[in-house]
């Protein structure tokens, strides 16, 4: 009897450090890949600094060759500089790649490396995407672990759906509106409507068959939140998932 329980406790001591050897394996994983898209992030935004750096740069000696043209009266010179480099410098000031500085508003590395992530991932497949988050935010009334698993199904979702529509879109903001914070995801889609009913049961998913795993696992999510609401639609090639997180007193 002895030795069966000596047995016993000896498999409940390996169990117990197999099992904090895996956890520790994943969230060394998950960590990893933070610093991967962080460190991408980064990346981004030292580019963007020097582009702005050598914009600037070039607009001073733009500007003194049209003084130059000016104090002359010589309009050929300022008619050449508009039509070499104005006429076109509102693409490079309306590049979509500036909206990656929205990003700094957010105060929480995980969200906004995750988002960072997604905003170059959506850009490489040629998906014209914009970020609206206005002002200062950090994440309230919702586990983080349970914020980054909803956010991410739902970009994925709308990244996949967006590049099968005609013309791919897909719009995300974050803020704060009286006691709530709302997240939004918008996306482009091929059908004019999409039957939203079932979507989150497991299984369904607009996408085909048995792809609804991941919105199922939202609505599991969101059923242990009294606090958040999710208010989904969809109309006119458009689908929208708005997140409504009433902050915790």
């Amino acid at each position: 009897m002895v030795i069966y329980l000596v047995l016993f406790f000896i498999m409940l001591i390996f169990l117990d450090r197999n099992i904090r050897a895996t956890i520790q394996s994943q969230l060394d994983f998950q960590k990893d890949i933070q610093l991967s898209h962080l460190t991408n992030y980064n990346k981004q935004i030292e580019n963007l600094y020097q582009s702005v750096r050598s914009f600037r740069h070039d607009y001073a000696n733009i500007l003194t060759t049209l003084k130059l043209g000016i104090d002359q009266n010589d309009m050929a010179i300022v008619k050449e500089v508009y039509d070499s480099v104005l006429k076109d410098s509102d693409k490079h000031l309306k590049s979509k790649t500036f909206d990656l500085t929205r990003l700094i508003n957010i105060e929480d590395n995980t969200i906004k490396s995750l988002l960072a992530a997604k905003f170059l991932e959506a850009e490489e497949n040629n998906i014209d995407i914009s970020l609206d988050i206005p002002e200062t935010i950090k994440l309230e009334g919702m586990e983080m672990v349970d914020f980054i698993t909803v956010i991410s199904i739902f970009l994925d979702n709308a990244m996949e759906a967006s590049i099968q529509s005609d013309i791919p879109k897909m719009h995300i903001g974050y803020f704060n509106h009286g006691n709530k914070q709302i997240f939004i995801v918008q996306n482009s889609t091929q059908e004019e409507f999409i039957p939203i009913s079932s979507l989150f049961e497991r299984g369904v998913s607009s996408k085909g068959d048995h792809r609804g795993i991941g919105l199922a696992n939202v609505r599991n999510i969101l059923d242990n939140y009294q606090n958040i609401s999710l208010k989904t639609e969809s109309m006119t090639f458009a689908f929208t998932q708005e997140l409504n997180i009433s902050k915790k007193a």
